[in-house]
């Protein structure tokens, strides 16, 4: 029993001491605020208004940081007050960054008072502060705001803040001084093409490369307009040089539409002279790229090419009517190495069966002339030689026709004769197509009277091949 009393005993002083100890600690904090390390900066958010001035008193507004110094002057315009940067007015500047520079210096609410009257300001990097934002004002007092930036807080939602005439550090939102960290150029716009690809078509895009005889050029299809042309690829483009085929909409997304927000990685040069060009490749370029739009128009020139620390590669780029050199990303520039054929359908005559109203198939062994009638799959038929043939077999036939495989692009003119021609005619057109005998197992193809591809000569000998077993009412072989 006498243990057990003297037990209980030991515990109370134990807890006596604690509790002395914890009084002691808190009185000693709240007497203390200095001691209010950064940690507890974030344990309450009570917002209130600092200072409010009005917009269009703000005349300078000058921001120093780890960058160096600069200067957002107010201009009057047309009757309107503007602010600039004046020393690189001449570039696209960014009037949403110029914008939150501005409006953020005319008033700052503070989402806590941290310390009333500290001590030691080095707690919370004001000591030497990230950045200084001074504000001068036209007002009848002729206000100045000197503003000072400190570390981030420990969750990373604010700054310490404080101002010249005020002893207290607040925390301010990180939105509201983040962009007073930044250098100048920071307000410099590198997006060099606006617009998105689900609201805006390209009229026109030319591609113009060294390595390539020929220019690329992709414009909007224009069958598309009239509701009587039945169109069976669904992208919005075919290329019309070097030849005329419908794009894959599965593999020209990059080159069509990879243009709309294109934006530089950096700043390479600003207001270059002609030195920086030559060095730079702009005055021999690996590509010139120009997009004609209704949102605008586009002269992209590509240079040489760049490797960072990292390894990263780049190109070096200027825009026509921008006075600047600069650095894109090489992955953003697929217009650097594409190929027609490789964001092109697979068919280089595609013509819809429906539409059809004749063919005309003529070998060293003969002719077959298909009469075709009919606009759906209810009233469809086909005659070759003035006799009724199955249609299903027809349209398997002529499947095995669009499929015309096309291994490159090949414009040499040839004297040769073709030893199969396909003369497919339609409503609104058609194509006359004829295959030349050429070297290395391959085989010429011309388009509607010019050369424009070559093929795997072992396709032309299916095709052969085929008309006999069609002639015979037998299943034509699809592979080659």
């Amino acid at each position: 029993m006498k243990k057990n009393i003297r037990l209980i005993i030991i515990c109370a002083v134990v807890v006596a001491v604690l509790a002395g100890l914890l009084v002691f600690l808190m009185t000693s904090k709240k007497n203390n605020p200095d001691e209010q390390t950064a940690d507890t900066a974030e344990t309450e958010v009570t917002t209130s208004l600092l200072y409010s001035n009005k917009l269009d008193d703000l005349a300078v507004l000058t921001i120093e940081n780890e960058h160096g110094s600069y200067k957002v002057e107010r201009f009057e315009f047309e009757g309107e007050n503007i602010w600039t940067i004046k020393e690189i007015a001449n570039l696209p500047l960014s009037n949403a960054a110029i914008t939150a520079l501005v409006e953020n210096a005319i008033s700052v609410t503070a989402q806590q008072t941290v310390a009333e009257n500290p001590e030691d300001i080095s707690i919370y990097g004001l000591d030497a502060p990230l950045a200084t934002v001074t504000a001068e004002f036209t007002n009848s007092d002729k206000t100045v705001r000197k503003l000072y930036v400190g570390n981030k807080t420990p969750k990373g939602t604010a700054y310490y803040f404080m101002m010249e005439g005020d002893p207290a550090v607040y925390t301010v939102n990180v939105g509201e001084m983040s962009p007073y960290l930044n250098d100048k150029w920071s307000t410099v716009i590198k997006t060099v093409f606006s617009g998105a690809a689900a609201e805006t078509v390209i009229d026109k895009m030319t591609i113009s490369r060294p390595d390539l005889d020929y220019d690329i050029v992709i414009e909007y299809d224009k069958r598309l307009d009239d509701e009587n042309n039945m169109v069976a690829n669904s992208s919005l483009y075919v290329m019309t040089t070097p030849v005329f085929r419908e794009l894959n909409p599965e593999t020209c997304d990059a080159v069509t539409n990879g243009v709309f927000g294109l934006t530089a990685t950096e700043l390479g040069i600003v207001n270059p002279n002609e030195e920086d060009m030559v060095t730079c490749g702009i005055t021999e370029p690996s590509l010139v790229l120009t997009v004609e739009a209704d949102v605008g128009k586009l002269h992209l020139t590509i240079g040489n090419e760049i490797v960072d620390k990292d390894g990263n590669k780049g190109r070096f780029a200027y825009v026509d009517g921008v006075d600047i050199i600069y650095v894109f990303e090489t992955s953003l520039l697929p217009w650097l190495t594409v190929k027609p054929l490789d964001i092109t359908t697979t068919m280089f005559t595609s013509n819809y069966v429906y539409n059809l109203t004749s063919l005309d198939i003529t070998t060293a062994d003969g002719k077959l002339d298909f009469e075709i009638t009919g606009s759906s799959a209810d009233d469809f038929a086909a005659t070759l030689d003035g006799q009724a043939v199955d249609g299903d077999a027809f349209k398997d036939f002529y499947q095995f026709i669009l499929r015309a495989p096309s291994s490159e692009i090949y414009l040499e003119e040839t004297t040769a004769e073709p030893v199969l021609t396909v003369d497919i005619r339609t409503s609104t057109g058609g194509d006359l197509i004829e295959f030349i005998p050429s070297d290395n197992r391959q085989s010429i193809i011309r388009l509607n009277g010019k050369v424009t591809y070559k093929c795997a000569t072992a396709y032309v000998d299916r095709f052969i091949s085929n008309i006999e077993l069609y002639k015979n009412g037998e299943e034509i072989i699809t592979s080659w």
